[in-house]
């Protein structure tokens, strides 16, 4: 059963590769696929760090861990912090016998988990995360299933790298379009406004945006706010003010 959910996850993730996803709906899918990886998973999440490195839940397929993210965080504790900051998979098979994270484990078995099991989303690009499987009921996570979910961490790595990518080659599209809009309008103002001066002062089209780049240096201002200026004030000529 968890080899079949292991081949129809990774072939799911395979999927995202070739299409256009966001990095949020790339972690949806990985927390959705992760929560039916493993047979005895009752919800998932995927824990990532922000650039100013705090934990928080891209997403998970209930409220309830949602919750014990968060409680995470705010104890600063527990094995999804510790696989996201170690790098390494946590493991924690009966919230009643554990040590480690005591007072993370009160609150989860009032919230009914009893087993939980995070592990490392590492990536090249994102750099960040941890996939956390949470169980109702104790000792359920197994040898194969620890490297079941290794084997998925690592493809969903490569995805949420794939996602990372689309979105900063989109980012910079977007920024180098606006740029050169941004340049061609500087450069209508500015023809507009070499048209004004050699009209005015009887000059050539070199002469005319040398003076404006004279202008530009002597007051310290741009050359296409100048030539702005300039456009501006002729308007106002021609609208009789």
């Amino acid at each position: 059963m968890s080899d079949d959910a292991l081949s129809h996850s990774l072939t799911e993730l395979s999927r995202l590769l070739l299409r256009e996803e966001t990095l949020e709906s790339t972690l949806h899918r990985v927390a959705v696929l992760a929560a039916h990886l493993l047979p005895d998973v009752d919800a998932a999440s995927v824990t990532v760090a922000d650039s100013d490195g705090h934990p928080r839940t891209a997403s998970s397929t209930a409220d309830l861990v949602s919750q014990l993210d968060a409680e995470q965080y705010r104890l600063n504790e527990g094995p999804c912090l510790a696989a996201l900051r170690e790098r390494t998979l946590f493991q924690i098979d009966s919230m009643g016998e554990d040590s480690r994270w005591q007072r993370f484990a009160v609150v989860a078995l009032e919230a009914g988990i009893r087993s939980l099991l995070a592990v490392p989303l590492g990536s090249n690009v994102v750099g960040f995360g941890a996939i956390n499987f949470y169980a109702r009921e104790p000792h359920v996570f197994t040898e194969v299933d620890r490297g079941l979910a290794t084997l998925f961490a690592a493809q969903a790595s490569v995805a949420a790298d794939n996602a990372r990518m689309f979105a900063d080659a989109h980012t910079q599209r977007d920024a180098m379009a606006q740029r050169l809009q941004e340049a061609l309008r500087s450069r209508a103002v500015i023809d507009q406004a070499i048209g004004v001066v050699m009209e005015r002062e009887h000059l050539s089209p070199e002469e005319a945006f040398t003076m404006l780049r004279t202008a530009s240096q002597r007051v310290n201002v741009k050359v296409r706010d100048i030539a702005a200026e300039i456009v501006q004030s002729v308007q106002h000529t021609d609208l009789g003010t």
